[in-house]
């Protein structure tokens, strides 16, 4: 039975043709493909509206094939390594390629030296932080679930325009910046919403329609383990 098998025995009978040991593949390593595209894109993806998701399954599609199971590189490693090149692929055919999502040396080279690359990225990116982006994510996933707020579910938090993103944006700053408010949140699990009114100019109807996405930020500036996520809010 599948389940029994090793990542490398799942990936050797779907070279062979295996169907279902390759669709057991892609369920497995969903979470890992929204994880690494929304590392390159710097924003949270959903799966119903983003297509960089779709481009990150077929990559991930194509290191099962490309993947050598005799090699010293791990599939992870590996699969990182396509799944950013096919969205560099991707933002460049769109014309939306931006140097900072660059994170690797992109010199037309052999697969077994971009595997080399890959894996020496992450050696280096893992030697400067404490977690894997995987374990960071379900860290903060564990941390928002406190407030009842689900990270799968966050990309619907999110305002739908910029002018409202800032303005909740600066909220968060606020509370965690005022020592008050932020001893309230942390007490209570609640925003202080008359002081956050009060400091911030916003009404109190914004300040209750965005609470969510305000905490999530707000999480993420008063953890230091949650500093690599400081990327996805435009926060220096």
């Amino acid at each position: 039975m599948l389940f029994l098998l090793g990542l490398k025995q799942h990936i050797q009978r779907a070279q062979r043709g295996d169907e279902y040991a390759r669709e057991q593949l892609i369920r497995n390593h969903r979470n890992f493909v929204a994880q690494i595209c929304s590392m390159t894109c710097k924003r949270y993806l959903n799966w119903e509206n983003d297509e960089e998701l779709s481009i990150g399954l077929l990559a991930l599609n194509e290191a099962i094939d490309g993947f050598d199971t005799n090699g010293k590189v791990k599939f992870t490693t590996y699969a990182q390594m396509v799944i950013k090149r096919r969205l560099i692929d991707y933002f460049r055919g769109q014309a939306k390629f931006q140097r900072e999502v660059l994170t690797t040396p992109l010199e037309e080279t052999n697969e077994l030296e971009r595997a080399a690359e890959a894996q020496a990225f992450l050696s280096y990116q893992e030697s400067n932080s404490q977690e894997s982006l995987v374990h960071l994510i379900d860290y903060y996933r564990s941390r928002l679930a406190v407030y009842g707020i689900d990270l799968n579910e966050l990309p619907e938090y999110s305002p739908k325009h910029r002018d409202t993103r800032e303005s909740l944006l600066q909220a968060a700053l606020a509370l965690v910046n005022d020592r008050d408010m932020l001893d309230f949140w942390k007490k209570n699990g609640q925003l202080p919403l008359k002081d956050l009114c009060e400091s911030t100019g916003l009404s109190r109807k914004v300040l209750e329609k965005g609470r969510k996405y305000v905490i999530a930020l707000a999480v993420i500036f008063t953890d230091s383990r949650l500093t690599p996520l400081k990327q996805f809010t435009n926060i220096p």
